[in-house]
């Protein structure tokens, strides 16, 4: 499987059919480890007993300036342009291959967005050592090739955080580039996202 190292770049060579079409997929694979004490837990205000993850993009301009983000918020799942698209939100990880997926028609997109950064977090309140299979990977929308794919369940440095910063796709001077950021971050409520993310745009 195609792995990319940490901070590396490399070049999207993405099938010249169609609309350019690359995505980010993400999938976990639901809880069935809970029982009649999580259930009540659950019930009276504690977390829920499935793990719900969200993934999300947030697009910057040459200078580094939050142009808007999409999520699976039913108001946010495309951008103004509607290149940038949310499959939808799955909220228990129901469903074999991609549970959740970010498109990017990269055909014609508005030359204003320069950079598009990719991150998982996890909704429910659980954190990744605890989300049953969690990966997510980057693809060719034509031919479903997949650039790079990474494993959320095996990385020790991670399993306590509750964010991941996975990728940021980037116009360089001959084409669109992948860098794979591979950063693990626990985040909490007050944390301003998109400043965080725009510390990995060089």
């Amino acid at each position: 499987m195609p792995q990319l190292a940490k901070n590396e770049h490399a070049p999207l060579n993405v099938t010249q059919e169609a609309r350019h079409r690359v995505f980010v997929g993400l999938g976990w694979d639901p809880n069935e480890k809970f029982g009649i004490l999580d259930e009540a837990k659950a019930l009276m205000g504690g977390k829920p007993v499935q793990h719900d993850l969200d993934l999300s993009c947030y697009i910057y301009d040459s200078s580094k300036a939050l142009i808007e983000y999409v999520t699976a918020d039913p108001e946010l799942v495309s951008d103004k342009t509607g290149k940038i698209y949310h499959s939808g939100d799955n909220k228990e990880g129901l469903g074999d291959g991609d549970d959740e997926q970010i498109s990017v028609e990269l055909k014609d997109l508005d030359p204003e967005i320069q950079h598009i950064v990719f991150v998982t977090t996890i909704k429910s309140g659980h954190i990744f050592g605890e989300i049953a299979a969690p990966e997510i990977r980057i693809g060719d929308g034509y031919s479903d090739h997949t650039f790079h794919k990474k494993s959320l369940k095996g990385d020790e440095k991670g399993k306590d955080d509750n964010c991941y910063v996975f990728a940021r796709l980037y116009e360089g001077a001959d084409g669109w580039m992948v860098h794979n950021i591979d950063e693990f971050k626990s985040l909490k409520g007050a944390d301003d996202i998109a400043a965080i993310l725009k510390t990995y745009i060089d």
